[in-house]
């Protein structure tokens, strides 16, 4: 808990802003234990910077999109030790293609924090164009798919890992 409330504090997060804001975040939410977050990543200042960089790049993108329909969800987000990232945008009602890929590659294009080993994961909650905020945990289809394949339960490092080697 210590680790998470430094990066919220960190971000000077004040919660949603306006109703219907293309995006506004609900809160931040670590998907590994804090201690593996403490040896994976350069500190919370880190993360949370990184954070930052995440929320301005959707915030702008969806500013130029077409206003969309309320979302509630999550932008979950792994960042590997070589640099590598992937988002999955889990939301509901599911966005649109058109809107869902432009939006997942512009949150790539972002310049990821640093990652000593594994991989380090956490989601961001987050409503679009005045959706509600999130209630379930985020659950990406793609990890539901993952999983299914290995045929049996996957700790969150490992799914995202074998999601990167494409498994």
């Amino acid at each position: 808990m210590r680790w998470l409330l430094t990066i919220v504090l960190l971000m000077s997060w004040t919660g949603s802003a306006a109703a219907a804001a293309p995006y506004a975040v609900n809160s931040i939410m670590l998907l590994q234990p804090q201690e593996a977050m403490a040896q994976r990543v350069d500190g919370a200042e880190a993360m949370a910077a990184y954070i930052k960089a995440l929320n301005a790049a959707a915030q702008a993108h969806l500013q130029r999109a077409a206003p969309g329909a309320p979302a509630s969800g999550y932008v979950v987000v792994a960042v590997r030790a070589d640099g590598a990232r992937k988002v999955w945008l889990d939301y509901t009602p599911a966005l649109p293609a058109a809107v869902e890929g432009p939006l997942r590659a512009a949150l790539e294009r972002v310049a990821p924090m640093h990652v000593r080993e594994g991989a380090a994961v956490f989601a961001i909650n987050a409503s679009l164009w005045g959706g509600a905020s999130a209630s379930d945990g985020p659950s990406p289809a793609q990890w539901h798919q993952a999983a299914a394949r290995a045929g049996r339960p996957l700790e969150v490092e490992e799914l995202v890992l074998r999601l990167f080697d494409g498994r």
